[in-house]
């Protein structure tokens, strides 16, 4: 089950084109599935989630879903290049980050 409670729009920062945030917190997973563009806006969308436990370990966030959506748009630049980088070695991998990743 997704829960939109966690579906806020938080906008990143202008670096990013203030485009808003699509990520999600899923409690059926314990992570936060969010969107990637690695040929940028008008290619494909890369549909990629991070673990509860490396949000708390390695970006603080604090519990709630609000909080875990809200830690990973503060730190959507880090989360995604990292996203993007399993992406770029392997396409047909699912992107799941976990603490170890960090």
């Amino acid at each position: 089950m997704i829960s939109f409670i966690g579906a806020l729009t938080l906008w990143l920062s202008e670096e990013k084109q203030s485009m808003p945030s699509e990520a999600i917190f899923s409690s059926a997973t314990g992570s936060v599935h969010f969107a990637i563009y690695p040929d940028g806006f008008d290619g494909a969308r890369i549909i990629a989630r991070i673990d509860e436990e490396a949000l708390h370990d390695h970006f603080q966030a604090r519990s709630g879903e609000y909080e875990l959506v809200r830690a990973y748009a503060d730190n959507a630049d880090h989360i995604d290049a990292k996203a993007e980088a399993i992406y770029r070695a392997d396409p047909a991998r699912p992107i799941r980050l976990q603490r170890g990743d960090f």
